[in-house]
């Protein structure tokens, strides 16, 4: 009995050194993600945690990181027109999380970041070359946005029929493209100054014909508001002056009437025209059939002075005399 528990004791000790020396333990970080190859076989995607398992000597865990990962890339391209200048992109990607992806990644590129990298950079330096093709410099100096969009669609889109996008073949997922930086030549870069600085010359002038129009437009404004003041006024002046002459014939029709309907006052003012006519010393002859009451009427000056008149007698004619011998 005491040895059959000795040996049985050995065995179980056998055991535990067995299972110790062939038990597989990993730490799976946030970030990471473990792949479970059993026998050259993946078993299975480990999420971030612990591993643990006794009695697996032909199980290895591979971690794989899935995290956001950059790529900068420099290269001297030409453009449509010609123009060779350096430009530096950066891509940013992180592998697809997903169990199927990860096994089909460590099946066709394996876990290794340089690995998946050197297939990456292949790629991005394809599409940086097609897309440089399709601008000029002028438009890649001008839109650096539309210019990342290009390489991007070259990097997430088919090259062919039957052929699928890099980024589906290297199972990664496209987060941005960026253009960090251009260098163009010193001609170049002598041409796009002088560029500049005649758009800020158009700009000027464009800006001073502006003003001009403006000034322009606000003098013909005010010299419209000043012609309807002064058409108004005038309007205004030549209904007073209407107005001033409409009731002045009506006071000359009263007055006439009146003289003509008082023969006593009439012969009056006969009397006070005659005595200013003394007093001013002029001399006015009349025709006798002149109407005398039409003409007192009219006699009025505008600052109310009056002009004498002198009623015309009938004069004899001279009888010539003989010349004495």
């Amino acid at each position: 009995m005491r040895i059959g528990g000795v040996f049985g004791a050995l065995v179980v000790l056998i055991i535990i050194a067995v299972g110790f020396s062939t038990m597989k333990f990993a730490q799976v970080n946030e970030g990471e993600r473990g792949i479970i190859v059993t026998q050259g076989r993946v078993e299975g995607i480990q999420e971030p945690g612990i591993f643990f398992r006794p009695f697996a000597p032909f199980t290895v865990i591979e971690i794989v990181n899935v995290r956001r990962q950059s790529r900068t890339i420099e290269q001297n391209v030409a453009s449509s027109d010609k123009q060779l200048y350096d430009i530096d992109i950066q891509v940013d990607f992180s592998r697809l999380p997903t169990p199927d992806a990860l096994r089909d990644s460590y099946g066709e590129i394996g876990v290794d970041d340089a690995q998946l990298n050197n297939f990456l950079d292949g790629f991005i330096n394809d599409a940086l070359k097609s897309a440089s093709t399709q601008f000029t410099l002028d438009q890649v100096l001008s839109d650096r946005g539309g210019f990342a969009d290009r390489i991007r669609q070259f990097l997430v889109t088919s090259p062919g029929q039957g052929l699928d996008a890099p980024v589906e073949q290297l199972f990664v997922r496209l987060e941005a493209v960026k253009v960090l930086d251009i260098s163009v030549g010193e001609q170049y870069a002598a041409l796009l100054a002088e560029k500049a600085n005649l758009e800020v010359q158009i700009e000027t002038e464009q800006k001073r014909r502006e003003q001009i129009q403006a000034q322009q437009e606000n003098n013909l404004f005010q010299a419209e508001q000043e012609a309807q003041v002064l058409l108004t006024r005038e309007r205004g002046q030549t209904e007073a002056a209407l107005e001033a002459s409409s009731r002045d014939a009506q006071v000359r029709a009263i007055q006439g009437r009146y003289w003509r309907e008082n023969p006593e006052l009439f012969e009056l003012r006969k009397r006070e025209l005659m005595v200013e006519m003394l007093n001013n010393g002029n001399m006015w002859f009349i025709d006798p059939g002149t109407d005398v009451t039409l003409l007192l009427n009219q006699m009025g000056n505008t600052d109310g002075s009056s002009t004498p008149i002198v009623p015309v007698q009938p004069v004899a004619p001279s009888v010539p005399v003989p010349d004495v011998p």
